[in-house]
Order: C-alpha cells, then sequence, then structure tokens
C-alpha cells in the first residue's frame, strides 16, 4: 500500500496545483466542483454535484455493515492577487488566489477517497465525501447540512483538517474543546444633524458620537468581561461626512464581535447595543445597532481528538502532535459539522522554511510545502480506518 498512497500522493499534488492555478470565490466554484465529480468518477465513487448551490458529495460504500465516517474539505479560494510571481502554478485568475490552503485541503480530501477506494471491499462501513464551498463567505457548511449531507447515511462522527504555516510539515497541532470563536457581525448607524462646521452648536455631530462609542465599546472587552474568559469587539470600517466644513448628520460603521462562550456572546451583543444607543442618546443623537449572528463557536469532541491524537502520534511520533492549549478567536465554518456530530478539526503543518514571508494564511505571498499533502492523505486514511472501528 505505500508505493500506491506515494502514487495517489504525486497525484494530489498535481491537483492541488492545477486547483490554485485556476481558483474560485465562494458560491462560483463551479468548474471546481466539475473537476472534482470528474475525479471522483474516475474512482468509481459516486458524487452529488450542486449541493449547496455548488458543492459536491461522494459515497464510498464498504464491503461490510458499519459506522459512516464524514470528511470535510472547504473548496472556495480568496478575493486577493497573488504576488508569488516565481511559482510556476501561480494564480492565471487576476485579484484570485488560494492564499488560506483549501486547495490543499481538497487535494488531501480526494487523494484520501482515492486511497480508501482502493480498500472499500475490506471497509466495515462507509464515507462519506464533503466538498464544501462558501467557507470564505456564507457558511457553505451550514448550507451543506440544511440540504441533508449528513443523512442517507446517517453520518456518525467528522473529520476536517486545515493546513496550517505556523507548524512545520511533520507536525499536527490538535485542540481539545473549544478550538474557534463565534462571530457576530455589526453595523452602527450613527444619525446627528448636520450644520455648518463653523457653528457646531447648531447641530449634532455624528463624527463625535461615532468617536465616543469606539473609545466606549472597548471597556465591554477590558472591564465587563472576565479576565479569564475571551472577546474581541472591533470596528473595521467607519464611513461618514461629506466635505471638511460640514458637520456629519450619519456615519456608518461595521466591525466584529468574537467569543468563545455563548454566555459571554449574549452578554457582549447586549453590552455593545446599551453603550452605541446610550452614548448617542447622551450626545443629542440616535444610533442603531444591527447585530448579525455568524459563525459558531467551533466545539471538538475530546474522543475524537484522542483518535486523531493517537494515529498522529502512530504515524509522525508523539513529540510532532502538538496539543494547542489557547482557542483561536478567528472563525472556521467547519463548526457547524462539529455541533451536529461528534467530531474533530486539527491543524496540518505546511510551513514553508525556504519562503518565510509566505508563512501567514490571507497573505499574497502564501506558500505551503507541498510534502503535507501526502502525509494528511496517510493520516486521514489511518483515521477513518480507527474511526470506523470505534462506537461514538
Amino acid at each position: 500500500m505505500d508505493a500506491v498512497l506515494e502514487a495517489i500522493g504525486r497525484e494530489a499534488i498535481e491537483l492541488r496545483r492545477q486547483l490554485h492555478r485556476h481558483p474560485e470565490l465562494s458560491e462560483q466554484e463551479h468548474a471546481t466542483m466539475e473537476l472534482l465529480a470528474q475525479k471522483l468518477g474516475s474512482l468509481g465513487i459516486p458524487c452529488t454535484r450542486g449541493v449547496a448551490d455548488t458543492g459536491l458529495t461522494g459515497l464510498i460504500e464498504g464491503g461490510f455493515e458499519g459506522p459512516t465516517v464524514g470528511l470535510r474539505a472547504d473548496i472556495d479560494a480568496l478575493p486577493i492577487q497573488e504576488e508569488n510571481a516565481d511559482l510556476p502554478f501561480r494564480s492565471q485568475v487576476p485579484g484570485v488566489m488560494h492564499a488560506c490552503g483549501h486547495d490543499i485541503h481538497t487535494a488531501i480530501l480526494w487523494g484520501t477517497a482515492a486511497a480508501l477506494s482502493k480498500m472499500r471491499g475490506d471497509l466495515h462501513g462507509r464515507v462519506k465525501l464533503l466538498f464544501q464551498p462558501a467557507e470564505e463567505s456564507i457558511g457553505g457548511a451550514e448550507r451543506m447540512i440544511r440540504a441533508g449531507v449528513l443523512e442517507s447515511p446517517h453520518v456518525d462522527c467528522l473529520l476536517g483538517l486545515h493546513a496550517d504555516p505556523a507548524l512545520p510539515v511533520g507536525q499536527i497541532g490538535v485542540k481539545y474543546g473549544k478550538m474557534y470563536a463565534a462571530s457576530d457581525m455589526l453595523t452602527l448607524k450613527v444619525y446627528g444633524r448636520s450644520c455648518h462646521g463653523a457653528h457646531p452648536s447648531d447641530g449634532v455631530d455624528a463624527i463625535l458620537i461615532a468617536a465616543q462609542i469606539l473609545n466606549a465599546v472597548q471597556t465591554v472587552v477590558s472591564r465587563n468581561v472576565s479576565p479569564t474568559d475571551s472577546a474581541v469587539c472591533s470596528f473595521g470600517t467607519i464611513r461618514g461626512g461629506n466635505v471638511r466644513n460640514q458637520i456629519a448628520d450619519y456615519v456608518e460603521l461595521t466591525g466584529i464581535i468574537r467569543t468563545l462562550d455563548p454566555d459571554t456572546r449574549l452578554f457582549a451583543r447586549q453590552r455593545v447595543r446599551a453603550i452605541c444607543e446610550q452614548t448617542a442618546s447622551m450626545l443629542g443623537g440616535r444610533a442603531e445597532l444591527i447585530v448579525e449572528p455568524s459563525y459558531s463557536p467551533l466545539i471538538n469532541d475530546d474522543r475524537m481528538v484522542d483518535l486523531v491524537r493517537d494515529t498522529a502520534a502512530g504515524i509522525l511520533g508523539g513529540e510532532n502532535v502538538v496539543v494547542e492549549k489557547d482557542p483561536s478567536l478567528g472563525v472556521e465554518d467547519f463548526a457547524y459539522f462539529a455541533a451536529a456530530r461528534p467530531a474533530c478539526f486539527f491543524h496540518l503543518g505546511c510551513g514553508d522554511d525556504s519562503h518565510p514571508e509566505g508563512r501567514i494564511l490571507h497573505s499574497c505571498h502564501f506558500r505551503a510545502d507541498e510534502r503535507c499533502i501526502p502525509l494528511g492523505i496517510q493520516l486521514q486514511v489511518a483515521n477513518v480506518l480507527r474511526a470506523l472501528k470505534t462506537t461514538l
């Protein structure tokens, strides 16, 4: 099987390069979906196109009854112009780039499917392949679940991974419990009253109100959330005013709240809203805060983490399995899968020491050491085989 895995690894690397040359944004992954359907078809794996519009599922039926293990990879790219001019397979699509490793995830999932398809007669159970669209935008995982991907057959547990340039090839990172944060998107509308800038007492300055709100909301994290908990409230855009000598009557800000605990999430929303509304009222204006709940927190199942950790220790050595202590306040929509079934999401080392400037996700210079791809396949195959023998 080693020679087979080696050949599959080489083909998976070529698939990754093809995907990297032709990236597609969220909800536009039509060509990616078709390519993957063809690749699965060549393996004799039946698949369903158009799941959640541009996603794809496949099913490997084992020769014996048993549980169903789900494997997920996200397939969308980012609106980033690649600046790796010397990369032979750099993006050929202006302004679009696989800068978050989704091409790597997809290649690993295909390679895992290729390896498992060769041993399907010996499998006790099934493997469901989830090629998920729109991770970077609207939460394609939630849409896939609504489309029924965790049923017919019923998926018993799930595995996912993310390429991590902070770790070298040959290491993985696992996290028990809370791994990524919940996210709420904020739109703040501040209303004042316009007047000439030379006579500010005739109006209500929406820019001044916005400035006071920006300062005040930081007290939510520094003074209202326990130091042993985690929260972030950040505003990333602010737009207001038309001319330099006019008091602005309207300012709009957009931002985020990130939290790890459900109670803290609810409290932070309420507290930020109260600060915005009451600060504006105190200064003679009015504020309207729109909160759009986004991704849920990603919480790993301890038993599934044990499974991945033990498998990786046997392949990589225990010293190369990093148990991560602190969760990230980033977000990851695998959270929806992890909320629906016992699941483990882990980090796969892909750091490229020859290009240190590329060891940052969502960077126009992002690069990965492709040796992580065959290693990721080997790990996922072993994880699946172990999961099919485990009652969760």
